[in-house]
């Protein structure tokens, strides 16, 4: 089961080479190998599933032989009316050999426990999968604070320019004062909004830092025009149907339920007997004996064998059992419902990922139209003010359009590779094939 949960990215991310240059750009797969290197939480995820698996062989120790040896050497004093008073030493020893043949909440904690460990699996999976998701969120994340600041500086700049060209105009008395103004508020807004930009790619870098456990350095950057293509499978009722047979995080919700079930099972064991085989072999020889003639102790002397079954029957455990079986019962009631809902929100989460893909995938063709004809605008705008037929605000209205139109694409290119990430994170597909298609779209 581990090999069908653990997400293909592991292996992917083992595949990377284990050197990253220095004068060379981090891309997806260079960041997500340094997190699966340095994050603790994910060291903490695999030791955590590694303690799990533990849990079959405690558990099904107990259906299987036990033998257990004894010894002792003890200085008697016997008193007895008839001997009198005699000392002697004891030296004895036991070898027995136990075989369960009834055990019923013996058997059904090892079910338990074999459920927990394919749990622990899933879980671990899940988590694994959800990381590498935030770290490509988180790199993604930088990619587009680059690509804010880069237009922010532009916009700042292109205004600058206007403002400038404004103000040259006015001395020369061309224009008025009031396009000097406009211009400088519009300057002014574009200074506010690069801070701005600065301020998110410094904590969005921060955040990547963080994930990967170094400074990122350079990474490599977005290309300008996406490869768009639909959803495969282009259905949302597939796309609920493998979240439902694929997803970790439900797996693993359910896989607990199975446990908690298996629990219940276990604690009314309680109130059925428990029935083991054994063989037994004993030996006691006493020596250094004051009173020889003591019968007493010769008749304690020698070896035993024994082989048969031996059973044990609580009949009263002063409503214990009762209260564990009750108890067990409303774990495992409590454990089925979190299932159901959490099946509920991975099915919730996979259609309106798939929706929103879709949607996506219109909206970024929309936003490239949208900047194509931006420009246009701008160009005509622009040359109807070099003739005079047009004013300073339609100049800065235009530019202002312009960027805002770029960083809409721009934003748009980076909303419709998250939202592919998670739609397949959702349905347990956050794999191999898509971060390497991902990775093919970054310029190093």
């Amino acid at each position: 089961m581990l090999t069908r949960l653990t997400p293909l990215i592991l292996a992917l991310v083992a595949a990377t080479p284990a050197v990253v240059l220095a004068d060379t750009r981090l891309d997806l797969l260079d960041t997500l190998r340094l997190a699966d290197q340095f994050d603790p939480n994910l060291a903490a995820v695999r030791a955590n599933q590694a303690a799990a698996a533990q849990g079959t062989t405690i558990s099904r120790s107990a259906l299987l032989p036990r033998v257990v040896a004894a010894g002792s050497i003890s200085d008697i004093t016997l008193k007895q009316d008839m001997q009198g008073i005699t000392d002697y030493r004891s030296e004895q020893y036991s070898i027995k050999l136990t075989q369960p043949l009834f055990r019923w909440d013996a058997w059904h904690q090892h079910q338990a426990a074999k459920a927990l460990r394919s749990q622990s699996e899933a879980d671990a999976a899940d988590q694994t999968q959800n990381l590498f998701l935030a770290v490509a969120e988180a790199y993604l994340a930088v990619l587009r604070a680059q690509d804010n600041l880069s237009l922010a500086v532009a916009q700042e700049a292109a205004l600058e320019r206007q403002r400038e060209q404004a103000d040259a105009r006015f001395k020369v008395g061309v224009v008025a004062r009031t396009d000097v103004l406009e211009a400088s508020a519009q300057r002014d807004n574009a200074t506010a909004l690069r801070l701005s930009a600065e301020i998110a790619l410094n904590s969005a870098r921060e955040t990547l830092n963080a994930a990967v456990g170094r400074d990122i350095g350079e990474l490599a950057r977005l290309q300008e025009t996406l490869p768009m293509s639909a959803p495969i499978p282009d259905d949302a009722n597939e796309w609920t149907k493998l979240a439902r047979e694929r997803n970790p995080g439900l797996i693993a919700a359910r896989l607990n339920a199975q446990a908690a079930k298996s629990n219940r099972q276990a604690q009314r064991g309680g109130y059925l007997p428990q029935v083991d085989l054994f063989a037994s072999y004993s030996d006691r020889q006493n020596s250094n004996v004051t009173n020889a003639n003591n019968p007493s102790v010769s008749f304690n002397s020698g070896s035993n064998e024994a082989i048969g079954i031996e059973a044990q029957w609580e009949l009263f455990a002063s409503g214990r059992t009762l209260a564990s079986v009750k108890q067990a019962s409303l774990q495992a009631d409590a454990a089925e419902a979190v299932a159901r809902a959490r099946e509920h929100q991975v099915v919730n989460g996979a259609r309106t990922g798939y929706l929103t893909v879709k949607a996506d995938n219109s909206r970024l063709q929309a936003r490239a139209q949208a900047q194509a004809s931006a420009q246009l605008a701008y160009d005509a705008v622009q040359a109807g003010y070099k003739v005079g037929t047009r004013n300073i605000v339609d100049v800065l209205l235009a530019e202002t359009n312009l960027f805002a139109a770029k960083r809409d694409y721009a934003n748009a290119r980076y909303d419709y590779i998250v939202n592919t990430l998670r739609l397949h994170a959702s349905a347990g597909m956050l794999g191999e094939p898509l971060i390497e298609q991902i990775n093919g779209w970054l310029i190093k």
